[in-house]
């Protein structure tokens, strides 16, 4: 037991939730996965169970298809993408055994809460994204498409094969309530494409199913309730307005959802677990909801759907120049309405009304937000994204999220992103995978791991041994300020997390639509070793000199006070289109090092990492620059 991680939460969570947390414990434990009487609505009289059922989604009048039809096309053969590559599942689908590592099998027989989902090797989340039937949004779409029965009567055949090779409450596929809940929405909505050819008594046993399941293993078990939590109540919801059946499972969890949205949606319209990743998952999950409930007429509260807009205005107002979305802390690449093929990082969509996925959900229009062409502060995440021009950055200083327990960040207090219009000149390493290999899952959210200063190898925030989804927030991290001056937009980070070692680091970025700099203050005291890291998602990286051009360039920086003098013999040029140079106060070594960086889930690429080691007295300070090689 680590003492000090549990007098961390102690102090951190409110006592109301951890009281909570442990009634709901003891009351699991005594029911057994059944759920409490008030759990559990009563079945409402046959006469009164009909009705139409409404839709949230309809056929486009036209646009691209081709995308469509071929993955539903390749998942009749028991290949779908998976985290962006392509992977046989079996026909028909295996829904036991990991297509990442076949030689992985989970035994259905088990209950689905005994499943060990930290087995070496192994990765539940891989099996689970099988499990969400992914391909019934293809075989929906393609029915609309084409007209052709056959897709319908395959989108039928999937849920009755996935009953048949799991039955409830059995194996991996129902050993984590959020994943069950996912599943029940992806059934509700797509069956809107197909109702007309849909066994619709067997869908409403199904559903019954997964709604009961989920009732009895509610995720409010932690010291917070987390995004599992909410995806738990969105299923309840979107079933229960979808199905009239079923509408006693909506009047049960609906009121709480629609306390639940607000609560994990920050003043600044982020959600707070502190990952841009988990940010658009939620959008998309509440968003499910708010529309069912609009479409059954049971509309969700003016707050809950203002919370959902500030999800997408303030994923919006991150984006990058092409479209995706900067990683700031897990990146799972998951998605709860796959309507359009898409890429991990790609989030374009919140900020286009006429995005495909709209075309086939156009009541949800009206939730898109503008794309930001400015620069802009979201105070609550830590977050400032700045832009000049076609050049875009982001600066990351906020807390781990989750209220504190950090469950989906990182240390990355201080790392920063940045753009040059499509092309990306520094990334976030990105997270890989999580319990297949912790020491991975560790180093990824580590500090090493980001674009950011790290002193005498020290954690920024401890990293908890044996814990993957632990980040305790000590470093106090936060944007100090934001300005524009002297041609660019400044924004100042600052972070506490080597309090311990006496150093207090401070990041000056700056923005131009030609350059970027970056001074690091290191205050304090001491002989310490710092070390600055740059993760470029390019091979071709050369040390080199500056040209005379470029040495006129980075004179005009020091000048405007953004370094005390770069070293003109020491640059580093990237994929012929970027250059660094650096200096500091100190004596300094300049690596490049072979490295990967991971722009989804289980996705990997080669890349390199550019590092500066600095030894000597604090306070000290570093100086970076880039400059955008236009004529290249």
């Amino acid at each position: 037991m680590d003492v000090s991680y549990y007098g961390y939460l102690a102090q951190t969570i409110p006592p109301r939730e951890i009281a909570r947390a442990l009634v709901v414990r003891a009351r699991r434990a005594l029911l057994r996965g059944r759920p409490f009487f008030f759990d559990w609505p009563p079945r409402r009289p046959a006469s009164a169970q009909m009705g139409p059922r409404p839709a949230v989604l309809r056929a486009p009048a036209d646009g691209d298809r081709t995308e469509i039809l071929r993955e539903a096309e390749a998942a009749l053969r028991g290949d779908l993408p998976l985290f962006g590559q392509w992977k046989s599942c079996g026909s028909p689908i295996d829904y036991h055994r990991d297509p990442f590592a076949p030689g992985i099998e989970y035994d259905p027989s088990v209950p689905g809460e005994r499943v060990d989902l930290f087995q070496r090797g192994a990765d539940a989340k891989v099996m689970w994204e099988v499990g969400r039937l992914p391909q019934l949004w293809r075989f929906a779409q393609a029915y609309q498409i084409s007209c052709d029965s056959s897709w319908a009567q395959a989108w039928m055949e999937t849920v009755r094969h996935f009953r048949d090779t799991n039955p409830a409450g059995l194996g991996v596929q129902w050993a984590c309530a959020m994943e069950v809940s996912l599943r029940a929405t992806s059934v509700a909505l797509t069956h809107g494409l197909v109702r007309d050819a849909a066994d619709a008594p067997f869908l409403v046993d199904f559903l019954e199913e997964h709604c009961a399941w989920v009732a009895g293993h509610l995720e409010e078990t932690g010291a917070i309730r987390t995004n599992h939590y909410a995806a738990d109540l969105v299923g309840l919801v979107v079933v229960g307005a979808l199905f009239p059946e079923l509408r006693r499972w909506f009047d049960a969890f609906a009121p709480r959802l629609w306390e639940e949205i607000p609560r994990q949606c920050r003043a600044d319209g982020t959600h707070f677990e502190s990952s841009t990743g988990y940010h658009r998952l939620c959008a998309e999950m509440f968003l499910a909801a708010a529309l069912a409930a609009r479409a059954a007429g049971l509309s969700a509260p003016d707050r809950v759907e203002r919370a959902v807009r500030g999800l997408f205005q303030s994923l919006a107002a991150m984006l990058k120049p092409s479209g995706e979305m900067p990683q700031i802390g897990d990146l799972d690449s998951c998605r709860a309405l796959p309507l359009a093929p898409r890429t991990a990082l790609d989030a374009s969509f919140v900020a286009d009304a006429s995005a495909p996925e709209w075309a086939w959900m156009p009541s949800a229009q009206r939730f898109t937000a503008e794309r930001r062409r400015d620069s802009a502060v979201l105070p609550d995440a830590g977050l400032a994204v700045l832009r000049s021009g076609d050049a875009w950055m982001c600066l990351s200083a906020g807390p781990n999220g989750q209220g504190g327990t950090g469950g989906h960040g990182h240390n990355d207090k201080n790392s920063v992103e940045l753009s040059f219009g499509s092309f990306d000149v520094l990334v976030d390493r990105g997270t890989y995978v999580y319990a297949r290999d912790p020491q991975e899952r560790n180093a990824r959210r580590g500090t090493a791991g980001h674009n950011t200063v790290q002193v005498d190898g020290l954690e920024q925030n401890r990293i908890i041994p044996g814990r993957l989804f632990a980040l305790p927030d000590t470093a106090r991290a936060g944007i100090a300020a934001m300005e524009r001056r002297d041609g660019f937009d400044l924004a100042a980070g600052e972070h506490r997390g080597y309090e311990r070692s006496g150093i207090v680091h401070r990041r000056v970025a700056a923005l131009r639509e030609d350059c970027a700099a970056f001074v690091d203050e290191l205050r304090g005291r001491g002989e310490h070793l710092f070390q600055s890291r740059w993760y470029v998602p390019q091979e071709s990286v050369v040390q080199r000199r500056a040209t005379a051009e470029e040495k006129e360039l980075l004179a005009r920086l020091e000048r405007s006070g953004l370094s005390f003098g770069y070293d003109l013999e020491r640059c580093v040029e990237v994929a012929g289109k970027a250059l660094f140079a650096f200096g500091a106060t100190l004596p300094w070594d300049l690596s490049l090092l072979s490295s990967d960086v991971s722009p989804g889930y289980a996705e990997k690429k080669p890349a390199r990492c550019i590092r500066i080691d600095a030894a000597g007295a604090a306070p000290a300070r570093l100086f970076t620059a880039v400059l955008f090689l236009r004529k290249r």
